[in-house]
């Protein structure tokens, strides 16, 4: 049972590289629904061996805090409901420093921009939001595309910032954890329509797919009944082919708010060698993508 007034998203990691998407990314964050709290996050990458890196770092560092507090200032004119604070953090790793202190803060949710590169190109080339998704951690991350951040204007800002739980796709392999991000899903109090996806997998005949199909309908049947018991708003899709790209696919057809999956929290070394359905959606999707690592 949740206590009143539960909320999954009360307290927002927000790490800024003062870019200019970053700087369009603070209206959004500020208009998220349940967001009370947010935290601003600069992490200064250390500067290793040379004489008086030391010194640089905390200049980097004292320079940063400003530019924090006019992000800040900015923050509270935009909602003065929300509480904003501000860190900076000197970090050999930018991904580590956004890690450490999201567990350090008890942040519910880092959200964070990502280019799109594939998950290899990106696990080669030690891309931020990559290492944030493949290290074993207990936040929930938001990735947004910054194709998403560049037309973050009208419409497309009101789908995606202030309304952003209206329509979510669910994909749903119906083990133990996507069924569980499924129930919280169903539990956010701003969810206008939840959709059910599983995709069943490319293999065997015509019969067999056929036989998954409807055994996989039938599965994903009572689970949408079982929310419609509770008055959520939901339907179910059943398709065959890639994981990834049928839930890119579906996510575009569907003209979905946010793509909310789970992840099974392993770590960067098993999904870099296997291959993970999650990195792929969060890198390729022109959907915000809600990964769900944690329930506290």
């Amino acid at each position: 049972m949740l206590p009143p007034g539960w909320c999954m998203f009360e307290k927002v990691l927000f790490p800024t590289d003062f870019s200019e998407r970053a700087e369009i990314m603070l209206d959004c964050v500020a208009s998220f629904p349940q967001v009370r709290d947010i935290i601003l996050l600069h992490v200064v990458k250390e500067t290793r061996y040379p004489m008086g890196a030391e010194i640089a770092d905390t200049l980097a560092k004292q320079a940063d805090e400003k530019t924090l507090a006019d992000a800040q200032d900015y923050l509270k004119k935009l909602n003065r409901n929300i509480r904003v604070t501000v860190e900076t953090t000197i970090s050999p790793d930018i991904h580590e420093g956004i890690l450490t202190t999201a567990e350090k803060r008890g942040a519910d949710l880092i959200v964070i921009g990502a280019h799109g590169k594939s998950v290899k190109v990106g696990v080669l080339l030690g891309s931020v939001p990559s290492m944030v998704l493949c290290r074993i951690s207990k936040t929930n991350v938001l990735i947004m595309r910054h194709k998403i951040i560049e037309t973050l204007t009208g419409k497309t800002y009101e789908k995606f910032c202030p309304r952003l739980f209206f329509r979510i796709l669910c994909p749903t392999d119906f083990s133990p954890f996507s069924e569980h991000a499924t129930a919280l899903a169903g539990m956010m109090k701003e969810a206008g329509e939840l959709i059910l996806l599983h995709v069943v997998p490319k293999g065997g005949t015509g019969s067999e797919i056929k036989e998954a199909e409807q055994a996989a309908e039938a599965r994903i049947g009572a689970v949408r009944d079982s929310l419609a018991a509770q008055g959520i708003r939901c339907r179910i899709i059943v398709t065959t082919g890639e994981p990834a790209s049928e839930i890119l696919k579906t996510a575009e057809e569907q003209d979905v708010s946010v793509i909310w999956i789970s992840s099974h929290g392993k770590g960067c070394l098993h999904d870099f060698l296997l291959g993970s359905t999650v990195q792929d959606i969060a890198m390729n999707s022109t959907r915000p993508v809600i990964v769900i690592r944690s329930w506290k």
